[in-house]
């Protein structure tokens, strides 16, 4: 049922493109009613793109009238927080590793046709990654940049220093400072977990209801990353914390996102510094901490505009418009969000960012944040809750081992 629901959403667009503009909609009206979901902080911010859309429509021969309404769902939440997609918003952000549960719920449209090739022709490989599942392009990129990394005080570390943990570490040591890492969270905790290459691997059926999954975190590469969680949370110099750096709380630097870019340079002036994620060497190999790097997109939902074919068909020009090229740089301007935009990101203003330098680097060593197992958010907790309370350590290996296949095991157990 779901695939024909997309089917139809998908031939729609590519019928109407929105050519029939004099056609009256919403009961005999020249009206296309849409709701957006997106996040309280932007909403001024999305409301003023709005106002740009509208223009570029009636710019293009387009004599609608748009009226769009703003609801307030994260892009982290909409998939939980939205119960009923009958009822639910035209158009939405979702961060891209929910794309699994939105596409199970029938919330997103299969892009296709022109719109499909605005995606390949205008962005980059991590964009329109994040915008596949199971073969197709079901949503709309419009930032690659969904990750995190060191940002910290330039006048307590140096560059050098800031490129390993140990370093870090020992700095931090002899100044009386600490590193904020919040590695009880999973979404670093579980990035760590990929650090010497151990991996999961995802299948789905043609419904994209999850077929199997594979895990190796139970392996050689899995057991050296969870010693080196273990090295750095036993270190007394590791603080489970995420805030800018601060005299009061004796941080030297955060292992921070991407999102609190703005927040760490105004706490640290001319002192903020990034990098990518320092490097850690066990069992005398050496590599840069694991870290997810996801981004956000725009989701058609097909359910809301059942028998409009119209109405879908203007969501996805909202959408298209909202990920194009001078959406993405005024985000950029305004939040320091790095495009996926190909043009946007070769604007100068772009190149010349510091955050996006760290970031490019930091993409070559990064796990791509697409499809992820449903358990892969829980079992990292669990290891992690037990290295805190002492109860999984270097000393003890075969209680380690029996961690990771624990971990190991729920992973695979997802469904």
């Amino acid at each position: 049922m779901k695939k024909k629901l997309f089917a139809l959403g998908a031939v729609a667009v590519l019928a109407l493109g929105l050519a029939s503009c004099g056609e009256e909609s919403e009961g005999g009206s020249n009206v296309i009613k849409l709701e957006y979901s997106g996040t309280a902080s932007d909403k001024e911010f999305n409301l003023e793109l709005f106002e740009d859309f509208k223009k570029a429509r009636k710019a293009a021969g387009d004599d609608h009238e748009y009226q769009i309404t703003y609801v307030e769902h994260g892009p982290d939440k909409v998939d939980s927080e939205v119960q009923d997609w009958v009822v639910g918003p035209d158009v939405f952000e979702f961060a891209s590793d929910k794309i699994t549960a939105l596409y199970e719920k029938g919330a997103l449209a299969r892009v296709s046709g022109a719109n499909a090739t605005f995606i390949d022709e205008k962005n980059s490989e991590l964009g329109k990654d994040l915008a596949t599942f199971n073969g197709d392009y079901y949503a709309y990129p419009y930032t690659g940049d969904n990750t995190y990394y060191l940002q910290y005080d330039k006048s307590k570390l140096t560059a050098e220093q800031a490129g390993s943990i140990e370093s870090i570490l020992g700095v931090c040591a002899d100044e009386g400072l600490k590193l904020g890492y919040n590695l009880e969270e999973a979404f670093w905790g579980a990035g760590a977990l990929f650090t010497f290459g151990a991996d999961y691997k995802m299948t789905f059926d043609e419904d994209g209801a999850v077929h199997s999954v594979t895990a190796d975190f139970d392996g050689a590469n899995g057991l050296k990353a969870a010693k080196a969680l273990i090295t750095i949370m036993t270190n007394p110099c590791w603080q489970n914390a995420m805030e800018a750096p601060t005299p009061t709380n004796g941080l030297i630097g955060c292992i921070a996102g991407t999102w609190d870019i703005a927040t760490y340079k105004e706490a640290l002036g001319d002192n903020y510094a990034c990098a990518p994620m320092p490097t850690i060497t066990i069992d005398g190999e050496t590599k840069h901490l694991g870290a997810f790097l996801g981004g956000k997109l725009f989701g058609v939902n097909p359910q809301r505009s059942q028998g409009n074919a119209e109405r879908l068909a203007a969501a996805h020009q909202l959408a298209m418009f909202l990920s194009d090229k001078e959406c993405q740089l005024k985000r950029f301007n305004k939040n320091g969000v790095a495009p996926c935009n190909l043009e946007a990101a070769a604007d100068p203003d772009v190149l010349k960012s510091e955050n996006v330098k760290c970031l490019v680097e930091q993409a070559k060593f990064a796990h791509a944040q697409t499809a992820v197992p449903a358990n892969f958010w829980s079992a990292p907790n669990t290891l992690t809750a037990s290295i805190k309370a002492g109860e999984v350590t270097l000393d003890n290996l075969e209680g380690l081992q029996a961690a990771i296949k624990t971990l190991n095991d729920s992973i695979k157990a997802s469904k």
